[in-house]
């Protein structure tokens, strides 16, 4: 009798070749995923905000030690103080230390001398500064303050300011509410030119020491104090020359920790409040275009004249803005992660992107929701602005020579060379539509056997990559610096301190330049922060810039604590 399908003994039958092959398929297929759900488990936690803080930890307040004989920083918001600190502050604001782009040398250009005024007003407004302190005059305005301690072993802390200002336009003065350089205070806000930049900070520099030297304040570790006096044009007449002494008198890496301008106090970072000391400053270069051709009368112009061709050659480049990117090195990945973690109203599918920055395709959702707003597109990519183009003389005669200067200001994972790349791709095509030659950065080229009808010249001026990161992970210095942040702007007697959320430290990224360029080779640990809160704080360079009070006082605060708490860290 023949077996029915379902009468066949198996039991003891090897499986075919065909059946071995399904079982090997199925074994790996179920082991791969197991390891993929499992390495999927580790990477979340490894960035769940539940993990015990490992991305973005929080750190502890830090507050002096009582033992070193000072006060707290309660007097420093008391009436009776805050007329002293208006006084000292508003001074400041009177002298109208402009620093302008076109400044001859110092000693040649009658513009510096204003900025005499400051020997003066440090003289007067601060005497114990002045006296305990040896002060040393670098290219003349160029200001080093030194007090030195009395522990040989631990390094200086070096703070940073500058005397200098942009300038406020003849036909913008009529807007203002108060006159710019009256330091005017309504009761709540003083106004001025430099109330924020950088005056409140540099006076208040000096007001923390006067009180603290005031007390008998001795300290262990010298305290150096830099001051420039042209940071807003690049500080090369200022920053660079005291930056050369501070390496000729104390060597390399010689600083512990640097403190200058930058980031301030964010009250509203996805509904939290953040401070953003930055860590990192993007590059700069100036790229110049020059067009110079034949000329002629205007009455026999051709199709386009170097102003046209010049109009073509700035479409070109606007056309084609610089592609977002970020990359790990670049601070402001590690501040979206700071977000992601304490933010109290990011959005959930930011937050999850962020989260898992680590994947390719959320690292570009990411990308591009911040590429969207423009106030912080900047920190992942590189900026271009046409800013300056001038050209021809006459108005019945074709200008010979055009020049556009087109600003720069490079992000992390690009470099000037890169920059140089995309402009000439730009001019490339424009050059041999008209048959002009080009001279790239020192580089001849030609089209076609004719001889060319003009020249388009590309040259760069004042490139700076982008600045070395400071670390943060298991650094002291950054626990200094956010501890100390956390213990001023939240247990302060500051009039802001009512209710007060949690402050969470990020690092972030400067889209600007400071004067910290001229310093990279004296410390690693270089920070810029401004310790004031950004909601009392309007209009930098701007009509109408002014700082409140109270938040000055804050700013005062945070440096007097500082400084203390710098001396007794080891």
């Amino acid at each position: 009798m023949i077996k029915l399908p379902e009468d066949i003994d198996v039991s003891n039958k090897k499986p075919r070749g065909r059946e071995k092959l399904y079982l090997v398929i199925i074994t790996i297929v179920i082991t791969l995923l197991t390891t993929i759900v499992i390495a999927g488990n580790y990477l979340y936690q490894k960035i769940d905000p539940n993990d015990g803080g490992e991305i973005c930890p929080i750190i502890d307040k830090i507050a002096p030690k009582e033992s070193d004989g000072l006060r707290s920083t309660d007097f420093i918001f008391d009436e009776s103080y805050k007329k002293k600190s208006l006084e000292a502050w508003t001074k400041a604001i009177q002298i109208p230390s402009i620093s302008y782009d076109d400044m001859g040398e110092v000693g040649e250009d009658s513009r510096w001398n204003v900025f005499k005024c400051f020997d003066s007003y440090f003289n007067s407004t601060f005497p114990k500064v002045s006296s305990r302190f040896d002060l040393i005059h670098v290219n003349t305005y160029g200001l080093v303050y030194i007090l030195n301690g009395t522990d040989k072993t631990k390094k200086p802390l070096l703070l940073t300011a500058h005397t200098d200002v942009v300038p406020v336009p003849e036909n913008t003065i009529s807007r203002w509410t108060y006159p710019p350089f009256e330091g005017h205070f309504d009761g709540e806000y003083v106004w001025g030119r430099g109330a924020e930049d950088c005056k409140n900070s540099l006076v208040a520099i000096f007001e923390s020491l006067e009180l603290l030297l005031g007390q008998g304040f001795t300290p262990k570790r010298t305290i150096v104090l830099g001051i420039g006096f042209d940071e807003e044009i690049s500080g090369h007449h200022g920053a660079y020359h005291i930056g050369q002494y501070l390496l000729n008198r104390f060597g390399p890496d010689s600083i512990y920790l640097l403190l200058d301008e930058g980031g301030n106090i964010s009250e509203d970072v996805y509904g939290s409040s953040f401070a953003l000391p930055a860590t990192g400053e993007k590059g700069y270069v100036d790229v110049f275009i020059k067009l110079a051709t034949t000329g002629g009368h205007s009455s026999i112009p051709p199709s386009h004249t170097s102003i046209g061709i010049m109009a073509k050659i700035i479409d070109a480049i606007e056309d084609k803005p610089y592609e977002p990117q970020l990359i790990e090195e670049n601070p402001y990945y590690k501040m979206l992660q700071c977000a992601a973690e304490h933010s109290e109203n990011m959005d959930p599918k930011l937050r999850k992107n962020i989260r898992s920055m680590h994947l390719e395709s959320s690292k570009k959702k990411v990308i591009k929701a911040i590429a969207e707003n423009i106030s912080s597109k900047y920190f992942i990519s590189t900026s271009q602005a046409v800013d300056i183009i001038h050209g021809g003389l006459k108005i019945n005669a074709l200008p010979e020579e055009v020049v556009t200067e087109v600003n720069h200001r490079i992000i992390y994972g690009s470099s000037i060379g890169q920059i140089q790349e995309k402009v000439l791709r730009a001019v490339r095509p424009v050059a041999k539509r008209f048959g002009l030659s080009i001279d790239a950065f020192g580089v001849r080229m030609e089209f076609g056997d004719s001889t060319p009808l003009g020249k388009v010249t590309l040259t760069t001026y004042d490139g700076l990559q982008t600045a070395p990161v400071t670390p943060i992970e298991n650094n002291p210095t950054w626990k200094l610096l956010s501890g100390t942040i956390r213990h001023v702007f939240e247990d302060s007697k500051s009039a802001f301190n009512v209710n007060q959320k949690p402050i969470f430290v990020a690092p972030s990224i400067m889209s600007g330049n400071t004067d910290t360029r001229h310093y990279w080779n004296l410390t690693k640990n270089i920070y810029r922060f401004n310790p004031i809160r950004g909601d009392y704080s309007y209009n930098i360079h701007a009509i109408d810039e002014r700082v409140h009070l109270d938040a000055h006082l804050e700013t005062v605060a945070f440096f007097y604590d500082f400084v203390r708490n710098a001396d007794q860290i080891r």
